[in-house]
């Protein structure tokens, strides 16, 4: 069974709905027995990143994340502020990521931005560039896009880990893939025909 973590943050009955459609099978909890028996986990968010890993911390479920992830190797699912708390920390606040990951979050900054330039956030629909052989993003009978609503971006310390990146002002990782963890900065539970094909891939990849 498939466990989107409920922590107060993100579309919730978008993503359950989402993967009912693409043939899942998925609940929504916050309660900790839940979580340690679930057979994947995915983590959405929206909002900021503080906010994020304060009730993430008030409900005892960083250290069992943690545990899930990193030692029985579940899969794993963040999505859009959910990829981010994968990291160290934020340009957005003070504290620390679940540092399951290397790297950082930072705001798009530079010539590119500003009056009369692009704006942030970065919203609406973008095309997604995979790396090579990734298997969340088989499938596709033409270039996926995405839709995207978010101010900060992922910089990953190793290379490795990028499984897409995305053109907005320069170019951001968008996806990350490492072992059990998969990570999209987009929102496929809004993205129609592509988060389906998304979605379907990642249930895919979950041991029978």
């Amino acid at each position: 069974m498939i466990t989107i973590i409920d922590y107060g943050m993100g579309n919730l009955f978008s993503i359950l709905n989402m993967i009912r459609r693409v043939g899942g099978d998925a609940v929504i909890s916050a309660d900790t027995q839940t979580i340690q028996r679930a057979s994947a986990l995915i983590l959405p968010g929206v909002g900021a990143f503080d906010n994020a890993m304060t009730k993430l911390q008030s409900l005892g479920m960083i250290d069992l994340i943690n545990e899930r992830v990193r030692n029985d190797k579940v899969p794993f699912m963040g999505v859009c502020l959910g990829m981010q708390l994968l990291f160290h920390s934020s340009q957005e606040g003070n504290k620390a990521g679940l540092s399951l990951l290397p790297g950082t979050v930072r705001r798009f900054d530079g010539q590119a931005f500003g009056e009369r330039k692009l704006k942030i956030p970065h919203m609406g629909w973008n095309k997604v560039i995979p790396s090579p052989n990734q298997e969340l993003f088989s499938g596709f009978h033409s270039d996926p896009r995405f839709y995207f609503v978010h101010s900060y971006h992922v910089v990953c310390d190793d290379p490795a880990h990028i499984a897409a990146t995305c053109d907005y002002g320069y170019r951001f990782t968008c996806a990350i893939r490492h072992e059990n963890i998969f990570a999209v900065q987009f929102h496929p539970e809004k993205s129609h025909r592509f988060g389906m094909t998304l979605f379907k891939n990642f249930i895919e990849q979950l041991p029978c």
